[in-house]
């Protein structure tokens, strides 16, 4: 309530009024293209990565709950670890990797890809493709690791009764797993909206 009403004055330091007319900094705010762009590459974020972030989660936490895979840690820490990872670290790591002389740009020469190195935090395009991609990858362990959780509270009966019936993987994961996980779902799909707002 005291943001909303803060929201409505007008002034600098600790001299702050009730602006004239009461809206006007809405009016000036939805009058800004640079809110307007920021706003639209909000939801160019939230449309394309959380869908992303979350399947790609699923998959990773359903393979690492696998009875049979191998350095279970390992992998778990692996994958959890970019999200306690700084924000200035995480960022500068992806600057350096696609910078200009950076290791994408080096990798797609060698391999005859492109002819000249592409400006990836130059282009507005690319620059999106970068910052999804640094946000699927610092955040789909986070999620995967509830999903894990989730996981590992299902009943194994359901599933030993769904290969007994003779479902395949896909199926008893589809039809049995991933409904037993809505709750889980719900909770990842909300949080990570949340993040992304």
């Amino acid at each position: 309530i005291q943001a909303f009403v803060l929201s409505l004055q007008t002034g600098r330091g600790a001299n702050f009024n009730f602006a004239d007319p009461l809206w006007s900094n809405y009016t000036r705010l939805l009058d800004d293209e640079i809110f307007k762009l920021t706003l639209q590459n909000t939801f160019i974020y939230l449309l394309i990565q959380v869908p992303i972030m979350l399947i790609v989660a699923l998959v990773l936490a359903s393979v690492l709950n696998s009875k049979n895979l191998k350095f279970k840690s390992f992998w778990r820490t692996a994958i959890f670890l970019p999200c306690a990872v700084s924000l200035v670290a995480y960022s500068l790591v992806f600057r350096t990797i696609f910078a200009n002389d950076g290791f994408v740009n080096d990798l797609l020469l060698a391999l005859s890809l492109i002819d000249a190195p592409v400006n990836w935090l130059g282009n507005p395009e690319t620059a999106r493709f970068v910052i999804i991609l640094g946000l699927l990858w610092r955040w789909t362990g986070y999620n995967m690791v509830f999903y894990l959780a989730a996981l590992q509270n299902i009943d194994h009966s359901t599933i030993e009764a769904a290969k007994v019936d003779g479902a395949t993987a896909l199926k008893t994961f589809w039809y049995v797993t991933v409904p037993q996980l809505k709750p889980m779902i719900l909770l990842t799909a909300i949080m990570s909206t949340n993040g992304t707002l």
